[in-house]
């Protein structure tokens, strides 16, 4: 026999401290988390694709917090990356072309450019207005108008040898008839047959010589225009030249700001007549507003700065959307049309994040599928494409782009939980080609020397991060318990700093009028927050007080036994007792769940009532077989049945009908049985323990009450202090067991080996019953 019955002195966890936060040091730590340590190790020191972390463990253990703090711990040994900006594209207007600039470079490059086109549109009209320029102008007219005169001297004295005369007028040459010296008007002309005739024939004769002159003639209005180009050309490069001078200078060395500048300077040579227009418009609003538009294909639109950065960039992205991640162009309404062009550009964070790391929650991105897989897309092909067509599913008129993609290399971490991540990996065949590493966080640690005295330097932490009073050492011993009371084990201490944190604001409150928190302030944090979830909890006890729900904690009975059962709310769980009942008669249909008869009965509450009838038939159906029908209920219980923990309860209550032996009501049990009648452990025992010592306390105590716990649950008995001052006055005990038959001494006040008697003698009677009910039939 193992039954131990504890003490006050076995319960207590025994940690105190003697220093306040005051006398400490503050330190960010993560108690234990070795693992998460060592993945991140291999994550950050590999460039190789695939390598990305996903980090898993409950909310408010310190995911964002630790990944942040290594992340920009590595990022400031890292190069700085270039500056992304995005420029016109003079070959393809719809689809504008990426530039890459050193990092810190692009802001200067862009801001001087954009001085230099301010620049031009004064100096370029000035050129074009200078004395040199119109001199060369009329040179060149002068030299043109000369050869047209002698073009048309020529053409005249051949046209007068065919008796033909040429008139210049407005609307071009045109030749008329000369009859003695004199040319022949159009009125006279038309009069007379025998000019006409004579006219017509002279003209086919010249005709082919007349076109030649009036090509001529083209041909040298041709040349004024080239050569006016030209020198337009000349004097727009020459200003151009000029003004870039320097800018060229500066950034030579950038081969891809060279290859720009060479274009940029070729298409504003090109384009000269615009620089020529802006002063005659000033004072036209539409006239600006048109050329304003036109001059946007010069600009360069700087959508990355690196220009403020050490190190790499770490961008945490805590609203993930397709314009956060991917950037979004920005459309305009001209005209009741939708405009767009490079200029509209703007970054998303895998922009900013390009060359560095991104964290994000991976609850987000899953929010939207068609921005998951996008996401992975962009992460598999590190290339960023930016949706230049946002109204493709409405009826409107719009000049969209598509920009060209960028290329990107960037280390992505995605913040989520257990399950999660094995949904994925088993549903997302991608997935774990893009996420190699996992990080998992332990939310529960095992308590050891190095936590004890990790912890107050943890506490100063977030006592200066959050800029409340410090805790004196009764406070910090009562927090310190608090924490292993929430990891279930009086070995371990829970690392969820969410919880810590809520009842160190909470108790700061209660101490307004202190210098410090202290104990009673912890003690009042917790102790209202429990109260402030617990209505259900209360009105269940409240229905047992008054006896509608039937529960008794004295004396004995036959068949029924006191189980435990936990109610989880979410915030808060509890404990509450359950009559457990068993029936038993003559029959063969074995242990039959009512719960399970009505679809009442989990999967796991089902194996434990199997697990009944293997105990049963492996104890006492050696020497005869057994002629037993058992019928098995939670009382009063109406939602559905799940776990193994009552399987002890349960065996007891089979048991106690079979031998017609009562057994005690004012113990309660909890515990799962295995066919070979040890008992296992189970969950949930502290808030079983506090429930039915709350309604013992409530219904009154008798200096006997109970529980029966598995003796592998020893550490699991983190209970609260009212609790154990009940033990040390005697009024409420609890008790250890290594097997069923331990339950059955303390249960039945029998012998084991005489209580199993009684049971096979019983048996025995229904055995009988039934031979002789088959010999009548």
């Amino acid at each position: 026999m193992s039954i131990k019955k504890l003490s006050k002195k076995d319960l207590e966890y025994g940690y105190v401290f003697q220093v306040s936060t005051r006398e400490v040091e503050p330190e960010e730590v993560f108690l234990k988390q070795d693992r998460v340590e060592k993945a991140f190790d291999l994550a950050l020191s590999t460039t190789s694709e695939g390598y990305n972390l996903f980090i898993s463990g409950p909310e408010s253990i310190g995911r964002t917090t630790y990944a942040l703090r290594r992340l920009k711990e590595k990022a400031q040994k890292e190069p700085t990356p270039e500056d992304l900006c995005y420029v016109y594209n003079f070959d393809d207007p719809l689809r504008p072309k990426y530039l890459l600039l050193p990092a810190g470079v692009g802001r200067g490059f862009v801001e001087e450019v954009e001085r230099i086109i301010e620049l031009l549109k004064t100096e370029m009209p000035k050129a074009f207005e200078s004395k040199e320029y119109e001199e060369e102008v009329a040179k060149i007219t002068k030299e043109i108008e000369k050869k047209k005169e002698e073009i048309l001297t020529n053409l005249a004295k051949e046209a007068e040898a065919k008796n033909l005369g040429v008139v210049v007028t407005s609307m071009g040459i045109k030749l008329l008839p000369i009859i003695g010296r004199r040319i022949v008007e159009e009125p006279e002309l038309f009069a007379n047959p025998r000019i006409q005739e004579s006219f017509q024939k002279n003209l086919s004769e010249f005709e082919e010589r007349f076109r030649d002159y009036i090509r001529e003639l083209r041909e040298t209005d041709h040349q004024l225009v080239e050569r006016l180009n030209e020198l337009k050309e000349k004097v727009a490069n020459f200003v151009v030249e000029k003004l870039f001078s320097k800018c060229e200078e500066k950034y030579c060395k950038y081969p891809a700001i060279a290859e720009f500048l060479e274009r940029l300077k070729k298409e504003i040579v090109k384009s000269v007549d615009l620089f020529l227009m802006w002063k005659g418009a000033v004072g036209n609003t539409q006239m600006l507003t048109h050329l304003e538009k036109a001059f946007r294909k010069f600009k360069i639109n700087l959508i990355v700065d690196n220009s403020g950065l050490k190190g790499a960039p770490v961008i945490y992205e805590e609203v993930p959307s397709f314009q956060s991640l991917f950037g979004t162009v920005s459309y305009s309404m001209e005209m009741g049309v939708l405009y767009a062009d490079h200029t509209s550009i703007k970054a998303g964070s895998l922009h900013k994040a390009r060359g560095g790391y991104l964290l994000l929650r991976v609850s987000d991105l899953l929010k939207n599928y068609f921005l998951w897989d996008a996401f992975k897309k962009a992460v598999m092909h590190s290339k960023v494409h930016i949706p230049g067509y946002a109204f493709e599913d409405f009826f409107l008129s719009y000049i969209g782009i598509s920009p060209e993609p960028i290329p990107i290399r960037l280390k992505v971490i995605l913040i989520g939980d257990y399950l999660t991540y094995q949904l994925l990996s088993f549903y997302d065949p991608e997935f774990r080609r893009l996420f190699k590493i996992k990080a998992e966080f332990d939310p529960v640690i095992d308590l050891d020397q190095e936590v004890y005295e990790k912890f107050p330097r943890l506490v100063k932490k977030i006592v200066e991060e959050e800029g409340i009073k410090d805790l004196d050492p009764e406070a910090l011993s009562e927090l310190f318990k608090h924490s292993i009371t929430l990891s279930g084990s009086t070995k371990k201490v829970s690392v969820v700093m969410g919880d810590i944190v809520d009842v160190i604001r909470e108790a700061n409150a209660f101490a307004k009028d202190d210098t410090l928190i202290r104990r009673k302030h912890i003690k009042r944090a917790i102790e209202e927050k429990f109260y402030r979830s617990n209505l259900i909890e209360e009105k269940i006890r409240k229905a047992i007080l008054e006896g509608k729900i039937i529960c008794s904690v004295k004396g004995k009975s036959i068949g029924q036994v006191n189980g435990l059962s936990v109610y989880e709310l979410g915030d808060i769980s509890f404990g509450k007792p359950t009559r457990i009942t068993a029936s038993v008669y003559l029959g063969e249909r074995g242990v039959v769940s009512i719960e399970k008869e009505v679809a009442l009965s989990g999967p796991i509450h089902s194996k434990a009532v199997l697990t009944l009838s293997g105990y049963l038939n492996g104890k006492y159906g050696r020497d005869i077989p057994l002629y037993l029908s058992c019928t098995l209920t939670f009382e009063q219980s109406y939602e559905e049945v799940e776990g193994d923990s009552a399987s002890v309860a349960e065996l007891l209550a089979i048991l106690s009908a079979i031998a017609e032996v009562p057994i005690r009501q004012d113990i309660a049990v909890t515990g799962s049985i295995d066919q070979l009648g040890n008992v296992q452990p189970v969950g949930g025992v502290k808030e079983k323990v506090e429930g039915f010592y709350k309604i013992c306390k409530a219904l009154g105590f008798t200096g006997t009450q109970g529980v029966i716990v598995p003796f592998r649950n020893s550490e699991n008995l983190v209970l609260a202090e009212d609790v154990l001052e009940s033990i040390e006055k005697g009024e409420f005990h609890i008790y250890l067991i290594d097997t069923i038959d331990d339950a059955i001494e303390l249960m039945t006040e029998l012998k084991p080996e005489v209580f199993h008697k009684l049971v096979k003698r019983k048996l025995l009677e229904f055995y009988k019953k039934a031979i002789q009910g088959k010999g009548r039939v």
